[in-house]
């Protein structure tokens, strides 16, 4: 099996989400650095909120890591009025 970037998959993701913002009338680029910085901001964050045991879950992590993206993509996908 190969070794897959993660940082760049995520990257990525959220290009695709930025793109999907733009077709629906939003500022591609805001969208893309709202939802693309936040996440490992908030992935630093977890050991000092959660505590160290459960912020080195899997679960957890992938969790906070998704978060942003997943925000984006529904208010992508809401369209602008």
């Amino acid at each position: 099996m190969e070794f897959v970037n993660l940082p760049l998959v995520f990257l990525v993701g959220c290009a695709l989400i930025a793109l999907l913002a733009m077709k629906n009338g939003y500022s591609w680029y805001l969208f893309f650095f709202a939802i693309a910085v936040p996440a490992p901001l908030l992935l630093l964050a977890l050991p000092y909120v959660l505590g160290v045991e459960t912020a080195s879950l899997t679960s957890v992590r992938l969790g906070a890591a998704l978060l942003m993206p997943l925000a984006g993509l529904l208010l992508a996908l809401r369209g602008k009025r």
